[in-house]
């Protein structure tokens, strides 16, 4: 069965502590700490309520981690207002500052994952429910304490590191860790959670061992701990993941063989719904010729827009060009336009507007075979390097890599990451991580602004080292006076 994300299960780990006395009874209708975290049960909703987050986080992730890269741009909205258009336009374009709904969604979203892990950390290990059951529960709880981290160390840098449940509001308030810090305890954290976890889950939407040393992969490459990344990845590789034959099907198809860690969403009236396709496709009056039902999509579509420099990036007969993007499409009024949108994620007809349970992949088994070749190759093993990259490409149509030194294998793994994960939220974060990013998207400024005349005049002109980062959110700044802004903001 698919994992069912419920509030209640979120709200279950709402819990106040209580003096012991006379008058304070026990609500005999209401969770507790009294009540709550007694049986197997409790602590396994309790766990899956610490995957609700990834849903609000996953809503727009594109817009940090594909928008902000050379890879996507938006459909030309200039009667729009409202801050749910200008700060989409203000990250794309290098212009936004700390206040800014996507960046304050992804920080706060992120720490209340972190404070419901932190619930059943504190309490676990005391437990008495059976071994086998708590190692899982726990294993889950670390993964996702380290993820959130994750997201929010590679966006924002050092931050305040909550390891303990807060009791008080005193206790809200730290200022920011080290980034190193920071990287230590999520090290710390997927670590012990590849120790706990199984290679298989009997609920689908849970995470696994492949999960947490994926996870422990991507933390080493970024650190530059290239043999240690090496050794994860590897085992990444020997735990029955594999490539789907046909790229487009990894998105039609859900928890597939190549998925190592995937969101779920369910369509429907539970508000546990994604609508992914609706973002990405045009943003016209009406969507039904595209996507199946009617609707206005004027305000809701018109992102993730492909950009010409990606598409040029593909070569001829790369079959991930057209199951990512499309080139036409029909308005409500039955014209043909050419333009380009991304498709990747439409799985249509769905039955209602601006509601799909399509599913959002961080991880998947090709995504490690690139990320294990390049840590290969920055390692001096470009040799061995190829046959991880030739999975990905004789999946794609496309004949072996002619790369065979360091460098043309640098080139050669960056541009196949780029294709082989467009719009899946890795380009931007890509970029940093190898040192690309000033000049990638300085010299794409400058070409797309001739492009796409609807740009601001300012847009990517403040591409420095300091807007590696994204600032820390104005509404954490007021509330929190320990700490500190990224420079720049």
């Amino acid at each position: 069965m698919r994992i069912r994300i419920l509030l209640a299960a979120a709200l279950a780990l709402s819990l106040s502590a209580c003096k012991k006395s006379f008058i304070e009874l026990v609500p005999q209708t209401a969770v507790t700490e009294a009540t709550y975290f007694k049986t197997a049960n409790d602590y396994t909703q309790a766990v899956v309520g610490s995957y609700v987050p990834l849903r609000n986080i996953y809503g727009d992730a594109y817009v940090m981690g594909e928008m902000r890269s050379d890879n996507a741009t938006y459909f030309a909205s200039p009667g729009l207002q409202g801050g749910q258009f200008s700060d989409k336009w203000n990250i794309s374009g290098f212009l936004d500052i700390p206040i800014n709904m996507y960046g304050t969604n992804k920080y706060a979203s992120c720490y209340v994952g972190i404070a419901r892990t932190n619930a059943i950390l504190d309490r676990i290990d005391a437990s008495t429910i059976d071994a086998g059951v708590k190692a899982n529960l726990k294993g889950q709880a670390q993964f996702l304490r380290a993820f959130y981290y994750f997201e929010l160390v590679q966006y924002f840098g050092g931050v305040p590191l909550h390891l303990k449940e807060v009791s008080s509001v005193a206790e809200t308030a730290l200022p920011r860790s080290p980034a190193d810090d920071v990287y230590k305890q999520i090290i710390a954290d997927a670590t012990s959670a590849a120790t706990l976890l199984p290679a298989k889950q009997t609920t689908l939407g849970m995470v696994t061992q492949g999960s947490a040393k994926t996870l422990l992969g991507y933390v080493y490459m970024t650190l530059k701990r290239y043999p240690e990344a090496e050794t994860v990845l590897t085992d990444v590789t020997k735990l029955g993941y594999s490539l789907v034959t046909n790229y487009a099907n990894v998105f039609v198809g859900r928890n597939t063989a190549e998925s190592i860690f995937e969101v779920q969403y369910l369509e429907g009236p539970q508000g546990q719904q994604s609508n992914f396709a609706f973002q990405f496709a045009p943003n016209i009056t009406n969507i039904k010729n595209i996507l199946g039902p009617s609707g206005d999509n004027k305000t809701t579509g018109g992102w993730n827009k492909p950009t010409p420099d990606l598409i040029a990036a593909y070569e001829a007969g790369d079959t991930r060009k057209n199951a990512s993007i499309a080139f036409s499409f029909v308005d409500g009024d039955g014209n043909t336009v050419n333009d380009t949108y991304c498709k990747k994620y439409t799985h249509g007809p769905y039955a209602n507007f601006n509601n799909t349970g399509d599913d959002w992949i961080i991880y998947r088994y090709a995504d490690v075979l690139l990320l294990l070749a390049e840590a290969l190759n920055e390692q001096g093993k470009a040799g061995q390097a190829i046959p991880y990259i030739n999975q990905v490409r004789t999946r794609a149509g496309l004949a072996a890599t002619a790369a065979i030194s360091q460098t043309d294998m640098r080139v050669a793994i960056a541009k196949e990451r780029r294709v082989e994960l467009a719009f899946e939220n890795h380009r931007w974060l890509d970029l940093v991580r190898t040192g690309q990013a000033i000049n990638v998207m300085t010299a794409f400024g400058a070409t797309i602004k001739t492009q796409q005349p609807y740009l601001p005049t300012n847009a990517y002109t403040n591409i420095t080292q300091n807007r590696l980062l994204f600032p820390i959110p104005q509404s954490e700044l007021d509330i929190n006076k320990q700490l500190q802004q990224n420079p720049g903001y």
